[in-house]
């Protein structure tokens, strides 16, 4: 039953991210305005998508700079 664990996994990252942002009253999409630079532009739903558990590199990336914000570990 490897998908369940999997979907178990993404299930833990989005209540964990989706705590994170409610407790610093940060909106998803005030979030990908943080995450934007000049060389990576970040939409709130690539910011939804790295919550939910995204495993493409972008994904990955976004929930890095997530936690350091956040201060998750």
């Amino acid at each position: 039953m490897p998908e369940q664990t999997i979907e178990d996994v993404a299930l833990e990252i989005e209540i964990k991210y989706k705590t994170a942002l409610s407790r610093h009253k940060i909106s998803q999409k005030e979030m990908a305005e943080m995450l934007t630079t000049n060389s990576e532009n970040v939409t709130p739903s690539q910011v939804n998508r790295a919550i939910k558990g995204g495993n493409e590199p972008k994904s990955s990336r976004i929930r890095s700079q997530m936690a350091k914000i956040l201060g998750i570990q």
